[in-house]
């Protein structure tokens, strides 16, 4: 029963989008296909998102499970839901709260605006959305703001002239047009973000930073799956918000899954990042890095090559009924003799993930939890040349707190017809800079690690170096569901964060907020400002 439950509303999902526009990038408009993309026997490649909707539909057999009547009843926003060619809707933010016991008293977030889709032919496929929002941030959230001037994931925070200086403006669109030349080829070329792993977070791509320019092949063959994508991005440090100062850098990343079996799915991964240069060396887009091939990056690493280049392999097992665990290993670099020696090697750089999420585990309808686990040593991310870091408009393109931490996190999540309430907490052990780098600002350079009898010093960086703090962050919240389209609710939210460091107070943030949330694209409420962008 659960899984016709789950078919019904996955055919439901199939009048909400067209098949071949893409899904938004965001877990809670995907909720109500959870259960059958993550099921056993699942042809979708769980970690690769967005998910293409023709993929989704693929799934269920036929429409049959849902009366043409009930279609039409949902029609509404301009054809959303009725399968026409031109789709389009309205996107809203608006709700106001307080944090309690904080400088920070009032908050609010205004925002507004517009999502369109339109299918050009069987093959064709555009979209364009966008917003902007005014804001007064949490206490926590404004102290980010003020060290990067940024608003997590949604851009430069713009602070008035005059006035009230705690008040920023920002906004952040997405647009491109997708292309099937043939069955088993999809291009996809503009502006957006990109989503590798099945976990809540990712150590390979997130989408933690703004959206980005650029080009995506997805080609399906048999049980795999090959992404190459290549993208410009923006190192955006000293321009002071203006875009005419910001420094290009670009990125080519692929990632292979293959659904090994109907629970069993592996997946390889490999990214490079490159600095376009400067007057005196200038360099733009290095075409070799079109070659589709992926691991062709190890035979240059051994040739010395500048460039900054990640390597990582995930997996995921449907263990049970609505049971899936997952995990991923990146390596950025690493010395074996090093790794068994223990003796903290800066250069040893490694990531891990290990993670467990169930839906509706022992018949509990409407029930979601995750569990999962992030280890990430010090100076990964990182590089000599700091243009060339793993980042992208001033935040990190994989872990909000970039290196030199261990997090531990817990979703429960509870469904019922539009109702939606969930708890969601996560406890971090980060690592905190002297005067000197201990790996886990990934804007610093590697060379100003801290001082040794020769140079600087090259062993003893161990994750919680040079000074351990803990960070706990806990979000309860229950909204009513409005427009499954764009995820938006009425919604109710109370919010608690600590900061404390061994021998020092505890720095905490009570926040309590309600109103009308825009769930379109991912919201990243957990931030720590472990960097200043100069």
């Amino acid at each position: 029963m659960r899984l016709v439950f789950a078919a019904t509303l996955f055919v439901l999902a199939g009048h909400l989008f067209p098949q071949g526009s893409w899904m938004p990038l965001s877990r809670e408009v995907e909720r109500p296909y959870a259960l059958l993309v993550e099921a056993a026997g699942s042809t979708v490649h769980t970690a690769i998102r967005p998910y293409r909707q023709k993929e989704l539909r693929a799934l269920v057999a036929s429409d049959t499970l849902l009366p043409e009547s009930a279609i039409a009843a949902l029609d509404r926003w301009a054809g959303a839901r009725n399968g026409r060619k031109a789709r389009w809707g309205p996107l809203l933010d608006l709700h106001a709260g307080a944090g309690i016991d904080t400088a920070q008293a009032a908050i609010h977030r205004i925002g507004a605006g517009l999502w369109y889709d339109q299918d050009l032919g069987e093959r064709w496929s555009v979209h364009a959305s966008g917003m902007a929002w005014n804001e007064r941030l949490p206490a926590y959230l404004d102290s980010f703001a003020i060290a990067t001037q940024l608003v997590p994931g949604e851009g430069i925070a713009y602070a008035p002239l005059a006035g009230d200086a705690r008040t920023y403006s920002h906004y952040d669109w997405n647009a491109w047009v997708s292309w099937d030349p043939g069955k088993r080829v999809n291009l996809t070329l503009g502006r957006g973000r990109n989503f590798f792993g099945d976990g809540h977070r990712s150590l390979m791509l997130s989408d933690e930073a703004t959206s980005y320019p650029h080009l995506k092949v997805t080609t399906s063959i048999w049980k795999l799956k090959y992404v190459n994508l290549f993208a410009a991005m923006n190192d955006i440090r000293g321009a002071d918000g203006d875009p005419s100062a910001f420094k290009r850098k670009w990125s080519s990343m692929h990632y292979l899954s293959w659904n090994a079996s109907k629970r069993l799915t592996f997946s390889l991964f490999e990214a490079v990042v490159w600095s376009q240069g400067d007057s005196l060396y200038p360099r733009g887009f290095d075409i070799n890095y079109l070659n589709p091939v992926i691991f062709y990056r190890p035979v240059e690493f051994n040739q010395g090559s500048p460039d900054n280049a990640l390597l990582g392999a995930g997996f995921s097992v449907k263990a049970g009924q609505g049971i899936m665990a997952y995990g991923q290993l990146v390596l950025d670099e690493f010395l074996l003799k090093e790794v068994r020696a223990g003796n903290g090697w800066y250069a040893n750089k490694q990531a891990l993930q290990l993670g467990v999420v169930a839906r509706e585990p022992f018949g509990l309808q409407g029930w979601s939890m995750r569990a999962e686990g992030n280890v990430v040593r010090p100076f990964i991310y990182t590089h000599s040349d700091s243009r060339q870091n793993y980042a992208h408009f001033g935040q990190p393109l994989a872990h909000p707190y970039g290196s030199n931490f261990k997090e531990l996190l817990l979703h429960v999540d509870k469904s019922s017809g539009r109702w939606i309430h969930g708890v969601r907490t996560s406890m971090a052990w980060l690592g905190r800079d002297s005067v000197y780098s201990s790996g886990n600002n990934i804007f610093r350079p590697e060379r100003e690690r801290r001082p040794g009898l020769v140079g600087v010093r090259d062993f003893g960086y161990r994750i919680g170096g040079w000074q351990e703090y803990t960070v706990f962050h806990l979000e309860a919240r229950s909204g009513w569901l409005i427009d499954p389209n764009t995820g938006t609710r009425a919604e109710v939210l109370a919010l608690y964060r600590s900061r404390s460091l061994a021998g020092s107070e505890v720095w905490t943030d009570l926040v309590v907020r309600v109103g009308i949330v825009c769930h379109f694209r991912e919201r990243h409420p957990e931030q720590e400002p472990r960097y200043v962008l100069r």
